[in-house]
């Protein structure tokens, strides 16, 4: 490590990953409810827009926290 660079407060690191988290929650709930939305729409008996979204999202929320945590900061 560098003499100039300076260590990330304790503060930073923790907002970092928490708006990362927070993200990614958001993510998956909007796959969820918007699957949710949409089975109400069409009226199908078994909500598989609801489950297959719900997967995807969670699936496109993992690879975008993985990129967020291998992201190197300049």
């Amino acid at each position: 490590m560098d003499k100039n660079q300076k260590k990330d407060s304790p503060l930073k690191f923790y907002a970092k990953y928490s708006s990362l988290a927070f993200q990614m929650i958001v993510i998956i709930l909007a796959g969820a409810f918007g699957g949710r939305e949409l089975d109400k729409l069409i009226e199908w008996e078994f909500p598989v827009l609801t489950v297959v979204l719900t997967i995807l999202a969670v699936v496109g929320a993992t690879i975008y926290g993985m990129r967020g945590l291998f992201r190197q900061d300049k």
